[in-house]
């Protein structure tokens, strides 16, 4: 029951994010767009509060897990402000969110893509009506990576794990970028007359096409930087880097349970054993 609640919670929050990011694009650009935006975010940190809180409960995380978290955030952050321009679309900013995410699970994963740009968008003055919406994408980012990991969960990254997690980098390299141009198109384009501005009222399969043009159009070149780099570096660096993370969850991840099975013959009863709660 307590697994397929945080499924329902990252369920619920990806549902709500979706709706977020689809509504311009289908309905038109708010009237109350600053208003709109700040909402949003709350909303954004809210849901990052509810799934800690939901991992804590069904011990997925810990008190010192969360102190993790606070410092990868904070890392990444400060390494966004020390690499502000990267190539293209690349930033390194993704590749702790994708080794956190893949270590410790969805939940840990989506919190710290939302933090970390959130801390970061204070230290380099990019607060604006994208942020809710980067630290969604983000987030699904970690979270995402969280699930890949799953077959994987508490063992040393291999070969195989550190290929998966790679491949999963590049893509969502490229799906961070449609998510973010997915918001911003009503905005930049929104009742033009050309073959990919947006314009209310379209069919769906319209819209579509023209969203599609747009994107190659505007974005795809740049968002292969991101896409590549994310997957170098993960192949890189994500051996030791997962390794750390995994060996923090097994020292921090535990929970106290009855000894099962056969009493030592120097115990006087069945004592407590404490074993890894998988995330």
């Amino acid at each position: 029951m307590k697994r397929t609640l945080n499924g329902g919670a990252l369920l619920a929050v990806s549902l709500m994010g979706l709706a977020a990011f689809l509504l311009p694009t289908l309905e038109g650009v708010p009237s109350t767009r600053a208003e709109y935006s700040l909402l949003l975010a709350a909303a954004v940190v809210a849901a990052a509060a509810v799934l800690l809180a939901l991992a804590l409960w069904t011990h997925r995380l810990s008190t010192r897990l969360l102190a993790v978290l606070a410092a990868l955030a904070a890392i990444d952050a400060a390494l966004r402000l020390a690499v502000v321009t990267g190539i293209g679309g690349f930033s390194p900013v993704f590749f702790l969110i994708l080794a956190g995410g893949f270590a410790l699970g969805p939940s840990f994963g989506f919190a710290l893509g939302a933090l970390t740009l959130l801390l970061s968008a204070g230290l380099t003055a990019g607060v604006g009506p994208w942020l809710p919406y980067q630290m969604l994408a983000a987030g699904w980012v970690g979270m995402g990576a969280g699930l890949a990991g799953r077959p994987f969960s508490g063992r040393p990254p291999t070969p195989l794990a550190l290929g998966v997690l790679a491949a999963f980098g590049f893509a969502a390299g490229f799906a961070y970028g449609v998510l973010l141009d997915i918001w911003e198109w009503p905005f930049l384009l929104g009742g033009g007359g050309s073959s990919f501005s947006w314009a209310p009222g379209l069919p769906f399969p319209v819209l579509l096409q023209r969203f599609a043009t747009f994107y190659v159009a505007t974005s795809a070149v740049y968002d292969a930087f991101r896409a590549a780099g994310n997957g170098a570096l993960v192949l890189l660096l994500g051996g030791p880097a997962v390794a750390a993370l995994v060996r923090f969850r097994r020292r921090f991840l535990v929970v106290w349970e009855p000894a099962a099975g056969k009493i030592a013959d120097d115990a006087g009863g069945a004592g407590p054993a404490q074993s890894p709660i998988p995330a």
